[in-house]
């Protein structure tokens, strides 16, 4: 019996040692973001400090929360709580700035969802102080 309880114990270590890392967000979208707005498919989210103060009273209404290791937001009445399974960066170079993109494939649970939830990706661009996220389809 002890021999059995030995044998699975370095099971679950061997298990544990080989299990994937969490894939991490590009730090240049981590941060919270305000007002996710929709345009064509496309919705732009601001960092706080440029929110006009004409809009919302100046205030954070629907917000875009990107972490080390996840993103949630609410896109057309649809929450997702989202955990990226992979991620393919670049970015765009010009005298004005640097534009960052992200093509990130994720595992989101929408709504009351439980587990890991289901697959999606999205496109992620970061021109200065915007966000803009479109879902792929």
């Amino acid at each position: 019996m002890m021999k059995k309880v030995l044998i699975l114990a370095a099971l679950l270590a061997a298990g544990a040692a080989q299990a994937a890392p969490l894939k991490q967000m590009p730090i240049e979208f981590v941060g919270e973001w305000c007002n996710g707005s929709t345009y064509e498919g496309e919705v732009n989210w601001t960092l706080p400090s440029w929110v006009e103060e004409s809009v919302n009273d100046g205030k954070c209404g629907n917000i875009l929360s990107v972490t080390s290791y996840g993103f949630s937001m609410v896109i057309d009445k649809k929450s997702y709580d989202c955990m990226p399974d992979t991620i393919r960066q670049s970015q765009d170079t010009a005298p004005s700035g640097t534009a960052y993109l992200a093509t990130i494939s994720a595992h989101c649970r929408i709504g009351d969802e439980q587990g890991r939830g289901q697959p999606a990706t999205f496109a992620f661009h970061r021109y200065k102080g915007n966000i803009y996220i479109k879902p792929k389809k």
